[in-house]
């Protein structure tokens, strides 16, 4: 009977690693922004770009991942930098450099640990696992699988609970569990499948391949492993493929068929030498030296052999679990004395509490004193009551003058408030300006006060008409500031002349904005309110229409079927950090006849009708198919 020599590790990637060309233009677009992006976005794109290099070249991967280390660490950037050990330790793991990862991955993990960000441990704990199992450390790598399960089913990401259900499942296939383990498979496979993550997909076929191929059920596992080679050609996942490879050479040994076992060993080695991924060259080599023996070619099983054993000295050695061993104990230790620290906080604390309790009690045996002094003076204050109604007299005079220069403090200020208004209808476009734009057009602006937090700006730059409907936080003169300086800051956007056919990148770049001049000049405390948006870019000679938005979606009325265009779900403050400082465009074809209409949620979120409810979307959605077919005059009326 043949022995198997290849053993399928499922590592876990943020993004997709197949090189579809969709996704090599996300990698130039990523590179073409880097250069202008703020560090902590340097750090997420180099992460991210890491990720899509990581199965096929995992030494550029590393490459990447360092590159996003070092400027976290020099910005600082606490998630940042959990973010790129992790990046880094997977792209170690891939490459057969395990005690590197696992290095790598317990950094992550403490800073994770110390933020509470489960969905980033659950993934990292899964990396550390995949690390273990690399390293033929089964008992370590069960217990991370079972932690990243566990915790990703405490949180209710399906994803993230069929990426460790893989793991799981690997461990009981190493038990003998079988048939448990292709149960975790199958459940994995259809999360896949349904999502369309099509390598993660085969890998799961693939899997259950191989636990029926320790069954010695050839025909059942070759059925899964030729079902899941399409899926990792079409995927571009060269890790899997060369796996798959070496499983059906397995099989085709077991079958005595060494001339064609021969053939897939080979494919398998030409991918893995490409790939400098140590772990799997080991494996398809050694696969090759015994299937070329057993055809009686000791010259080419020689040479199979010996790269087998070049690259046997490189992946596991005895210095290097060591050194596994070191960082893992010295992590534990760490943790001990954060627990300690924390034991010790909390005694403090109670400490804290008695001392306060005390003082409480002498306040309290003080403020009696104090109120049988007062008494005291009551009864005084009885007697001599003709005295005490002159001064009664003289306390009514000061209240009333003082009511006075209140009353004329509330008449500067609605002055003041009053003069805003003017200020802010400036910035705001005049309907001629509406009109000279866009003709057919109509606006409703009914601020709730004197001055809103709510506008609308419309503009033309470079033959490009820019047309935004922006939601400041707040009412009344909190939000009627803020939108000031978002006007300001979206007519410096616009007028650079960049964002042509990209309006996410406007509400991107205004992120960027928030976050470096809306900031407190006497603490460090960072404002945090923000604006909700819908902008669009019309190209008329074009005839194209770019849309993007942050919460404020567009309506589109063509032939008199109403098309909805969501916004991202998140709006727009210089809090935002990873996904939420990038949204999503849209890009529609213009036709004769098209309405587009856009509004802030303060239209729906009116109270009134019969019984005093919500207006809400769906009716604001009725009234706009009801009257779309007047002119927009009077619609707006």
């Amino acid at each position: 009977m043949f022995k198997r020599t290849t053993s399928y590790i499922f590592f876990f990637l943020v993004l997709s690693t197949c090189f579809l060309p969709a996704q090599n233009r996300k990698i130039d677009s990523l590179n073409r922004i880097f250069p202008t992006s703020h560090d902590t976005m340097k750090v997420y794109i180099l992460c991210s770009i890491s990720r899509f290099y990581e199965a096929n070249d995992p030494q550029k991967a590393i490459k990447m991942a360092d590159s996003a280390l070092g400027i976290a660490k020099k910005a600082n950037y606490q998630m940042g930098i959990g973010g790129a050990y992790g990046s880094l330790g997977s792209c170690l793991c891939t490459a057969g450099r395990y005690d590197e990862s696992i290095n790598a991955l317990i950094s992550a993990i403490k800073i994770f640990e110390a933020k509470g960000a489960k969905r980033n441990l659950a993934n990292n704990y899964n990396g550390l696992a995949n690390a273990y199992m690399g390293l033929k450390n089964n008992d370590k790598a069960y217990e991370y699988f079972l932690k990243s399960y566990n915790l990703s089913k405490e949180i209710d990401n399906k994803f993230m609970i069929a990426v460790a259900g893989v793991g799981v499942g690997n461990m009981l296939m190493e038990k003998g569990k079988h048939k448990e383990a292709i149960e975790y498979y199958k459940t994995s496979e259809k999360v896949f499948k349904d999502n369309g993550v099509t390598n993660y997909e085969a890998m799961c076929i693939t899997m259950i391949g191989e636990t029926y191929a320790k069954d010695s059920n050839y025909v059942e596992a070759e059925k899964y492993f030729v079902k899941s080679l399409p899926l990792f050609k079409n995927s571009n996942d060269e890790y899997g493929l060369a796996v798959n490879l070496a499983n059906l050479g397995s099989v085709e040994a077991n079958r005595k068929n060494y001339k064609k076992a021969a053939e897939y060993y080979n494919q398998a080695l030409e991918i893995n030498l490409h790939r400098k991924a140590m772990d799997n060259i080991q494996n398809s080599a050694k696969g090759l030296a015994e299937v070329l023996e057993l055809q009686n070619k000791p010259a080419e099983a020689l040479a199979a052999f010996k790269i087998y054993m070049q690259y046997k000295d490189s992946v596991v050695n005895t210095e290097r679990n060591k050194a596994i061993a070191e960082a893992e104990g010295k992590y534990e230790n760490e943790k001990k004395e954060q627990q300690l620290q924390v034991k010790n906080l909390e005694l403090e604390k109670s400490h804290i509490e008695v001392t306060q309790r005390n003082r409480l009690i002498y306040v309290f045996v003080g403020a009696i004193v104090v109120f049988l002094v007062l008494l005291f003076f009551v009864y005084r204050q009885f007697v001599q009551k003709k005295k005490a109604n002159v001064l009664l007299q003289n306390k009514n005079d000061e209240i009333e003058k003082q009511k006075n220069i209140i009353e004329e403090k509330n008449k500067d200020i609605t002055d003041s408030i009053n003069y805003s208004k003017h200020i802010q209808q400036a910035i705001i476009p005049s309907p001629v300006k509406v009109k000279q734009y866009l003709p057919n057009s109509f606006v409703i602006f009914k601020p709730k006060d004197i001055v809103s937090g709510d506008f609308y700006l419309v503009d033309e730059v470079a033959g490009l008409i820019y047309l935004a409907v922006v939601d400041c936080t707040g009412h009344g003169v909190p939000g009627a500031m803020l939108s000031v300086f978002a006007n300001s800051s979206i007519k410096n956007i616009i007028t650079t002349n960049y964002f042509r056919d990209n309006p996410a990148g406007i509400l991107s770049d205004l992120c960027f904005q928030f976050k470096s001049n809306l900031q407190s000049h006497t603490t460090s405390m960072t404002v945090n309110d923000g604006v909700d948006m819908s902008i669009c870019i019309i190209d008329l000679p074009n005839n194209k229409l770019y849309f993007s938005g942050a919460k404020n979606g567009l309506m589109q009325l063509r032939n008199s079927e109403l098309m909805e265009y969501p916004a991202a779900r998140w709006g727009i403050s210089g809090s935002n950090t990873g996904e939420h400082l990038f949204f999503h465009n849209h890009i529609i074809d213009l036709q004769k006849g098209d309405k587009f209409y856009m509004s802030t949620d303060g239209f729906v979120d009116q109270f009134g009708g019969p019984k005093g409810k919500k207006f809400k979307q769906k009716q604001l959605k009725d009234l706009v198919m009801n009257y779309s077919n007047l002119s927009f005059d009077a619609q707006a009326d």
